[in-house]
């Protein structure tokens, strides 16, 4: 005997991509169902947090891929599935609003950290390091983080995929929460000090601004491309430790 609420409830519009992922959940595949439910992963942002950005849409994919994982046909339709565990993005999204004011010893150190940031770009040729920058001013990455987070506030952690639109350059994906994680420590300590700026502005380390392919290369004086090749080596050996990102 067959009860109501073992009736699958999976839509018909998902039913090819689903079960393809359920019988090989592969990248390919699970690109190709995560494109399939995007409407679902907007609706579910619209509901949740109203305005999108590219760290809400980068959140929600994890968010909604895990929603994937977790389904169950029997218990609910997919794309409410989806829209309910995306309930997530609200406390996400206010901790990535939250502006606190600047005390003045921070703007102090803001101030001073920029100038010697300058007088070190001048002596080396090049932007300094965070590594540099620390010993120069004295103040620990912890610090440096704590103070630009105040200077302008960003969030921390995305390497996302390139646009097309932007210059056609390689963008390595990180997952959010390894911002900060030993992993991602010892990989930069270990790159030379351009590889390292490349991941500083890629992935706003140290609480710094995210800069699109297009101006670490001209920051660097250095080509798109060789942005990009250095790009693949640096995802190289982060994957190493974690491929579990399907994007």
């Amino acid at each position: 005997m067959t009860f109501i609420d073992d009736v699958p409830k999976l839509e018909s519009k998902y039913q090819t991509q689903f079960s393809t992922w359920q019988n090989n959940p592969d990248k390919h595949n699970t690109s190709k169902l995560m494109k399939s439910i995007q409407p679902d992963i907007d609706r579910g942002i619209s509901a949740h947090v109203g305005q999108s950005n590219p760290l809400i849409r980068s959140r929600a994919r994890k968010i909604a891929l895990g929603a994937v994982r977790s389904y169950n046909p029997s218990k609910a339709r997919l794309g409410t599935h989806i829209v309910n565990q995306l309930q997530g993005l609200k406390r996400i999204s206010r901790k990535h609003q939250q502006i606190m004011r600047v005390p003045e010893r921070v703007s102090l150190e803001a101030s001073s950290t920029e100038r010697m940031r300058k007088q070190l770009e001048d002596d080396l040729g090049r932007e300094p390091t965070d590594v540099e920058l620390s010993d120069a001013t004295g103040l620990s990455a912890k610090r440096l983080k704590y103070v630009r987070s105040y200077r302008e506030p960003t969030a921390e952690g995305y390497w996302t995929s390139m646009s097309e639109k932007e210059d056609g350059g390689y963008m390595p994906t990180v997952s959010d929460d390894r911002s900060d994680d030993a992993w991602l420590q010892l990989i930069y300590s270990d790159m030379d000090a351009t590889n390292q700026k490349i991941m500083e502005w890629s992935l706003g380390m140290g609480g710094g601004k995210i800069l699109p392919n297009a101006t670490i290369a001209r920051k660097l004086r250095l080509s798109p491309g060789a942005i990009s090749q250095r790009k693949a080596k640096i995802q190289h050996a982060l994957n190493q430790q974690d491929d579990r990102s399907p994007f």
